[in-house]
């Protein structure tokens, strides 16, 4: 019998991680900010590596390959320090294009380098073992072989987009079995989601964190004044020709674009320009992914990169008559490079035609509590005002507790990977009753006023809900949905207050037996098939990763609940 082929992908960027595949399938995969507690962490990944190995239960004596996603990666500090970079304009652009091709070459090459010898030094391994996958097709890669119900032989258009990576800021393939063909490109400098990343910036917020803010604000914006403003952006950046590519329809680059925004947009209300961006972001995604359709004639279709986390658009192109079906990588921002990194590695060292083994069956890729250290934890900082109680039925009683009312924290079972709570480290409450969410703001989350929750819905119960024609099967929160009277009834803290639409986690007992046995369970109290799932966390903070961090969380915060692997904790104060 052969010895399994591990392959470790690194993301060493913004929003840095591990994975880990066995075969084709990925075993482990942890964003490192779960470990450090810093949100967005950037950098060499030392403890998700770590923590991934561990999982598996397997050395790095034991992988077969190493492989880095992204060919090029900037230094720590260039990535943290986002004002140096993202507040420029013209004359910036200029002095940056001066700079000899010479300079940027010897720059990629001592990057190279570092990044070789930190996991060299770090896992005791040859350089030999060590390879690169460039930025974009790490993105394509994730989405592709991870995409169900792919057949063999079947020909998938593959799209990417992001801000930027390798020089690109987005790609067009053709893939079928495991080979990919780019048949077009979009240039860094014609970025679609460099543009959203900046109106974020202008708007107070962070870059590469609070995109979903403006995503969240845009249905408050008039349309006619979304529309008009939206006319700064179309002067900027326009589609090819034959709409198959982004092209800057001005001499500044939408790396610069900042200060022609920031003056453009002086005296623009907030909830115009959000909705001016998002309009903008709908029309561009959308006729660009007609213009691929017809240069291929594929209208099957699977998507990666950050851009593609904007599920409104995603809503808008999954709609389209030309679309047959649409998968998208779950959280495919560059969190998932790690994750593309190692499939390319197996696919293209091997001649299988079919990936059904690296078809995602969930989302749980992270590590579980044991007893051992729940009771751990629970006896250094539970402290006095904490009932403790042992049960065999953990979610039978939290799922009593949902039906009174109550908001319960949740942290069992293998923790979630991605940048979406999945159930397993996630608070929950009944979605019924909208007053739920100043509830939920005011004592737990402190989110932004206009943003709305999603819900978990029964995959049995999901049709009651909303509608789903194109058999999207909304897993991961990657898609939103219209929703028809009994969802806005049922789940109306779970849904936008504006306009109505829901992103829903469809949850399957396949997937995680014991969270579709608490929501079965809420259903026979209350009738209603669906909770509101916001992450477990504070506000600005990473989702809790250990025991410690989940009760730290209670302590600090207005939960009076917490379901911690075998107990229930409550709060008696």
């Amino acid at each position: 019998m052969s010895l399994p082929t591990y392959i470790l992908g690194i993301h060493d960027g913004h929003n840095c991680g591990a994975s880990l595949s066995r075969n084709g399938k990925i075993v482990a995969s942890v964003s490192e900010e779960r470990l450090s507690r810093c949100k967005n962490e950037v950098g060499y990944p030392a403890k998700s590596i770590e923590e991934v190995l561990r999982i598996e239960g397997i050395g790095s004596e034991d992988l077969s390959e190493v492989a880095y996603a992204s060919l090029f990666m900037h230094q720590k500090s260039y990535l943290t320090e986002l004002e140096s970079w993202y507040c420029v304009g013209i004359e910036e652009q200029r002095a940056d294009f001066a700079k000899p091709r010479e300079y940027q070459k010897v720059i990629f090459e001592q990057r190279k380098t570092a990044r070789i010898e930190a996991v060299c030094n770090h896992l005791s391994i040859p350089s030999a073992k060590v390879f690169f996958v460039e930025h974009h097709l790490a993105h394509l890669t994730a989405a592709y072989f991870t995409a169900p119900d792919v057949s063999l032989g079947q020909r998938i258009l593959g799209l990417t987009c992001d801000g930027a990576g390798d020089g690109l800021a987005g790609s067009v393939s053709v893939c079928a079995g495991n080979k990919i063909e780019r048949v077009g490109t979009i240039d860094r400098h014609a970025s679609l989601g460099k543009i959203y990343s900046r109106v974020t910036m202008l708007l107070g917020m962070t870059p590469w964190e609070h995109e979903y803010k403006l995503m969240g604000m845009a249905p408050y914006a008039d349309p006619e004044r979304a529309d008009i403003a939206a006319g700064t952006f179309r002067k900027l950046l326009k589609l090819s020709d034959d709409k198959t590519t982004f092209v800057q329809n001005s001499e500044i680059s939408m790396n610069y674009c900042y200060n022609v925004l920031r003056e453009s947009f002086e005296r623009i209300r907030f909830d115009t320009l959000a909705g001016a961006t998002q309009l903008f972001t709908e029309e561009m995604l959308v006729n660009w992914v007609r213009g691929c359709i017809k240069k291929t004639g594929i209208s099957d279709i699977v998507a990666g990169g950050g851009v593609f986390m904007n599920v409104k658009a995603n809503m808008l192109i999954a709609q389209l008559p030309e679309v047959t079906s649409f998968y998208v990588m779950p959280s495919g921002a560059d969190e998932s490079l790690s994750i593309g990194a190692c499939l390319h590695r197996y696919y293209y060292q091997n001649d299988k035609t079919d990936h059904s083994e690296s078809v995602f069956e969930n989302l749980y890729l992270g590590g579980e509590f044991t007893k051992k250290q729940e009771e751990r934890a629970i006896a250094e900082i539970c402290g006095g005002n904490i009932e403790v109680t042992e049960l065999e039925n953990v979610d039978g009683v939290v799922a009593d507790l949902l039906a009174e009312g109550e908001v319960v924290a949740r942290a069992r079972g293998k923790m979630e990977w991605g940048a979406r709570a999945l159930g397993n480290r996630s608070i929950l409450v009944s979605g019924h009753d909208y007053r739920v969410v100043d509830q939920l703001n005011q004592a737990i989350k402190q989110r932004d006023f206009w943003m709305p929750f999603a819900p978990s819905v029964l995959e049995e119960s999901a049709h009651r809900y909303f509608s789903d024609p194109k058999n999207l099967r909304p897993y991961f929160m990657t898609h939103t949905f219209e929703t028809n009277n009994e969802g806005r009834d049922h789940l109306s803290a779970g849904t936008h207050p504006r306009d109505h639409t829901i992103r829903a986690q469809v949850v399957t007992e396949k997937a995680n037996p014991d969270y579709h046995g608490l929501l079965t369970s809420f259903e026979m109290k209350t009738g209603r098939g669906g909770l509101v799932n916001t992450s477990f966390n504070l506000h600005g903070e990473p989702i809790v990763h250990s025991p410690e961090d989940a009760i730290r969380v209670l302590r600090k915060s207005g939960l009076r609940h917490l379901a911690l692997g075998h107990f229930l904790l409550s709060k008696t104060t």
